[in-house]
C-alpha cells in the first residue's frame, strides 16, 4: 500500500435509488386527500342527498329547507364527523400492526483511530502487522487518525402480538360507536333547529297580535281620557289604561327582540349569515298515535345513542381481552439487507433476528392493565343500563306532552270559535248602533289572543311530535316528508 489516505467513499448506484425511493414514498405517504377525507363523515349524513344550495336573502323558508342546510354547514355535526374519520383511521391503524414495515436507515460513524493504527499500512510492512491492523480497524476505512464507516440497510420487522386480533376487532366496533353518535348528534341539532324555527314564528305571531293590542290600549286610554274631561270617568281609570298601554308596548318590544334572537340563532344552526325572510309556518296534522309501548320498544331498536352504548360495551370487552393477551408470549422478526456496505471483509450482505416475549414478572403493570379494562367494561354496561331506563322515561314522556297537547288544542279550537262568534256579534251590534268602535277592537283582541293561543299550542304540538320521533329513532333532513302539514289557511278563526 502507499502511504497516501485512501479516496473519501462514495455512495453507489443502489445508495442514491434507496435514498430517493424513501424521499419519494415519504413525499407521497404526506399528501392527504381532504375532500375525499370529509366525504368518509359526509356519506353518512348525507345519505346520498346533494347539498343544498345557500340560502338566499329574503327567500321564504321551509323547515325542511332548514334542516337540510343545518345537516350540510352545521359545525357541530362537522366535529362528530371528524371524530367518525378518527374512529376509522384508528381502525386502520389497527390491521397496520399485522403488515410488515420496511425502514431505509442509513448511518455514517467517524471516530478517532485507536493508538497504534494511525499511520497507514506501508508495502514492506510485516504480515502480523497488518493483520492486527486490520483486527482494529474492523469494518471502518482509514483517513489519517480517522476512522469512518458507512452503512445502507433497508429493515424490514413484522410483530406477532396476540392483542392485536381484539385491537383491531375493538377498532371495528369503535367505527360503528362512532357512527351511531354521529346521528344521533345530528338528530339533536335538527330538534335545536325545529325548535328555534317555531320560536321565530311564535314571536312574529306575537308581534302582529300585540301591535293590534297596543291600538286597542291606546284607544282605550283616549276614550277613558274622553270620558274623564266630562266627568264620567275617574283619574284612576285614565291611569290604568295608560299603565297597560305601557306593559303593551313593553311586551311588543320583548316579542321584537326575541325575534331577533331567534332568527340569529337559526342562521347560527343552518349556517348561513342570516335569516331575514318569512317562514312557512305550517304544522303537522293530528294523527292517530300508537301504544307507548310500541315506541319504547322502537326506540330500545332503533335510537342512535342507545346503539352507541351498546357498542361501547363490546369495545370494552375486547379491550378486556387485549388486556389479557398481555400475558401471551410475542415475537418479531427484523430482517436487515445491505444496499451499501463500506470496506466490508466479513460482512454478510443481509441478516435476520427473531425475538420472542415471555413476560415473567410485570411488576403488576399487566394486572393494572386488566383490572383497568374490566373497570372500564362495567362502566360502559352501567351507562348502557342507564340510558336505556333513560330514553324509555323520555318516549313515555314526549308520548304523554303530545297527548295533552292534542287535548289543549282541541279545548283552544273552543274558545277560537267562541271568540270568532263573539268579534262577529260586536260588528253587528256596532253596525245596528248598539255598540261602539271600542267594543269591536275588544272583540277582536280577544279573537286574535285565541287564535295566537291555537296557533301556539299547535307549534308545541308540532314539536312535541317531533322530540316524540327523535326519541324514538332520531331525525333526518328528510324527516318533514313524513308528516302532512295544515296551511294557514285550515286553520280554525283563520280568513
Amino acid at each position: 500500500m502507499s502511504g497516501a489516505s485512501p479516496p473519501a467513499p462514495r455512495l453507489g448506484v443502489g445508495l442514491w435509488l434507496g435514498a430517493g425511493l424513501a424521499l419519494s414514498l415519504g413525499g407521497w405517504s404526506g399528501c392527504v386527500d381532504q375532500a375525499h377525507e370529509v366525504h368518509l363523515y359526509r356519506e353518512v349524513l348525507d345519505a346520498g342527498s346533494a347539498k343544498p344550495a345557500p340560502l338566499r336573502e329574503g327567500e321564504t323558508l321551509t323547515l325542511e329547507r332548514a334542516l337540510a342546510l343545518a345537516n350540510a354547514d352545521n359545525e357541530q355535526l362537522a366535529s362528530q364527523g371528524e371524530t367518525y374519520l378518527q374512529a376509522l383511521i384508528e381502525k386502520r391503524r389497527a390491521f397496520a400492526a399485522y403488515l410488515p414495515t420496511v425502514n431505509f436507515q442509513p448511518s455514517y460513524t467517524i471516530e478517532q483511530a485507536p493508538r497504534g493504527t494511525v499511520e497507514p499500512l506501508t508495502a514492506g510492512a510485516p504480515a502480523e502487522n497488518a493483520a492486527a491492523v486490520a483486527a482494529t480497524q474492523g469494518n471502518f476505512a482509514q483517513h489519517g487518525n480517522v476512522l469512518t464507516r458507512l452503512e445502507a440497510p433497508l429493515v424490514g420487522n413484522l410483530n406477532f402480538d396476540f392483542r392485536d386480533m381484539p385491537l383491531y376487532r375493538g377498532a371495528g366496533v369503535v367505527v360503528a360507536q362512532q357512527k351511531q353518535l354521529l346521528l344521533d348528534t345530528r338528530s339533536t341539532v335538527l330538534l335545536n333547529v325545529a325548535q328555534t324555527y317555531y320560536q321565530v314564528i311564535v314571536a312574529t305571531a306575537q308581534e302582529a297580535v300585540l301591535r293590534h293590542s297596543l291600538q286597542l290600549q291606546q284607544a282605550r286610554v283616549r276614550d277613558l281620557e274622553a270620558r274623564y274631561r266630562v266627568r264620567l270617568a275617574l283619574s284612576l281609570d285614565v291611569a290604568q289604561a295608560r299603565s297597560d298601554e305601557a306593559a303593551t308596548r313593553v311586551q311588543l318590544d320583548q316579542a321584537g327582540n326575541t325575534q331577533r334572537n331567534a332568527r340569529r340563532m337559526l342562521a347560527l344552526l343552518i349556517g348561513a349569515p342570516s335569516v331575514t325572510g318569512p317562514l312557512d309556518d305550517a304544522v303537522i296534522a293530528p294523527s292517530p298515535l300508537e301504544p307507548p309501548a310500541r315506541y319504547a320498544q322502537r326506540a330500545e331498536a332503533q335510537r342512535q345513542d342507545l346503539l352507541a352504548a351498546k357498542l361501547a360495551v363490546q369495545a370494552a370487552h375486547y379491550a378486556v381481552d387485549a388486556a389479557v393477551a398481555e400475558y401471551y408470549p410475542s415475537a418479531s422478526l427484523n430482517v436487515a439487507g445491505y444496499l451499501y456496505e463500506q470496506n466490508y471483509i466479513d460482512a454478510s450482505k443481509w441478516n435476520g433476528i427473531l425475538l420472542v416475549n415471555l413476560p415473567i414478572f410485570s411488576a403488576g403493570t399487566i394486572q393494572a392493565d386488566v383490572r383497568e379494562s374490566w373497570s372500564r367494561l362495567r362502566q360502559a354496561a352501567l351507562f348502557e343500563s342507564y340510558l336505556s331506563r333513560e330514553i324509555d322515561q323520555g318516549v313515555r314522556t314526549a308520548y304523554d306532552n303530545l297527548v295533552t297537547s292534542g287535548d289543549q288544542l282541541a279545548e283552544l279550537r273552543h274558545e277560537v270559535t267562541a271568540a270568532d262568534e263573539a268579534y262577529v256579534q260586536a260588528v253587528q251590534m256596532e253596525r245596528k248602533g248598539l255598540a261602539i268602535p271600542l267594543d269591536v277592537l275588544t272583540a277582536q283582541d280577544r279573537l286574535l289572543n285565541a287564535q295566537l293561543q291555537w296557533t301556539q299550542e299547535a307549534f308545541n304540538q308540532t314539536i312535541d311530535r317531533l322530540n316524540l320521533l327523535r326519541a324514538v329513532e332520531g331525525l333526518s333532513p328528510a324527516t318533514p316528508r313524513q308528516f302532512r302539514w295544515v296551511a294557514p289557511a285550515e286553520r280554525p278563526g283563520a280568513a
